[in-house]
């Protein structure tokens, strides 16, 4: 039972831990941008395709098109999944804007964006289906959001740096300061010996 437990702890932790790192942030970030392209295209073709069609009926969508949607719905979908792994790994006060986490109401309005434009999506469909569309455009948010953390993290990472060269810099003081002492005490025992010791003949 303690093995049990052990491992779960140690799965929650590897998966928070992969969640908020660099190579995540980055596919993240890349996936944002395709979803943002994929959903500019889908607008910008509604707004210039032509609307003959006869009344009551539906306009024809290109097969490419829908492929493209399909993609879209999927990257909205692994965006979804990520919410439920966060409060597992992370905790539900990673999303609670009144706890301690710096940008937990960041994370909230993210959660909702998520889930209001996969709800949209997948439920809706003709106009309401732009309008869904739209909501995956507020993503881009995300792109400041993460780019900041980066940068925090970066910025972090320096000041580590930072003091951990001030500190070896301090050592290195002290070293030489012990060094040059035995050097000193060498030199006094050296000359206290002299006296003693005669030129071999």
């Amino acid at each position: 039972m303690a093995s049990f437990i052990e491992r779960y702890r140690w799965l929650q932790e590897k998966t928070g831990h992969a969640l908020q790192s660099l190579r995540v942030h980055q596919l993240i970030i890349a996936l944002i941008f395709i979803d943002a392209t994929l959903v500019i295209i889908d607008l910008g073709y509604s707004a210039v395709r032509p609307d003959c069609h006869a009344p009551g009926e539906k306009p024809e969508t290109p097969l490419w098109l829908e492929v493209l949607s399909h993609i879209s719905l999927a990257i909205t979908s692994l965006f979804l999944v990520e919410i439920p792994l966060t409060i597992w790994s992370l905790g539900v006060w990673w999303y609670w804007p009144f706890g301690s986490i710096t940008h937990a109401w960041l994370h909230l309005f993210d959660a909702a964006v998520i889930i209001a434009t996969f709800v949209l999506e997948v439920v809706l469909r003709g106009k309401e289906s732009e309008a869904a569309s739209l909501l995956v455009i507020l993503r881009l948010w995300r792109i400041i959001k993460l780019v900041t953390g980066v940068t925090v993290g970066a910025g972090e990472l320096d000041e580590e740096r930072a003091e951990e060269l001030e500190r070896n810099k301090e050592e290195l003081e002290e070293t030489k300061v012990q060094l040059a002492a035995c050097q000193e005490q060498i030199s006094q025992l050296q000359k206290r010996l002299n006296p003693f010791l005669s030129p071999e003949e």
